[in-house]
């Protein structure tokens, strides 16, 4: 299978951007590099720009290994990929036919694996995990970095308000 999106509603918003993709990547290392390159592309549309698209990107890359390594393929051996932009950025949604019966909490000192929902809760903004109806969904959401000037902003009405 490609990697290539699925139409879903090909209308654009206001910044350029699709409303919502879904692409099929395949149940495989490499459906892992297909995802990294697909919510680059999304990232990019929605505004996202350096460490914070790094971060969606690598988010992404996590969520399709772990669905791979411990999830099911759908019946065409492929992981759904979905994107969609937010007021605040980029949503990543990747399902599959598992279950997940875990939460997500810290690995072992020693174990060798187990640490990949972690690394997705650390980057993003967002997290949710659903496991039913024989299904797994992660979802996640990154925003865009804010300026200086919105920072400072946000920092001046945060010491007023608290004073």
């Amino acid at each position: 299978m490609s990697g290539r999106p699925v139409a879903v509603g090909g209308r654009r918003n206001g910044a350029g951007c699709q409303k919502k993709r879904e692409t099929w990547v395949p149940a495989t290392p490499a459906g892992a590099r297909t995802a990294r390159s697909i919510v680059h592309e999304a990232a990019a549309e929605a505004g996202l720009e350096g460490e914070p698209a790094w971060d969606l990107m690598l988010a992404a890359t996590e969520a399709v290994s772990n669905a791979v390594r411990h999830g099911k393929a759908w019946p065409n051996d492929c992981i759904l990929l979905a994107t969609e932009p937010s007021p605040r950025g980029l949503w990543v949604q990747v399902c599959d036919l598992g279950t997940f019966d875990g939460a997500v909490g810290p690995a072992p000192l020693d174990a060798t694996s187990g640490r990949g929902m972690q690394i997705i809760a650390a980057l993003v903004d967002r997290l949710e995990v659903r496991s039913r109806d024989g299904r797994t969904l992660v979802r996640f959401e990154k925003h865009r970095a804010r300026s200086p000037r919105e920072s400072t902003v946000s920092s001046s009405r945060s010491r007023v308000r608290a004073a």
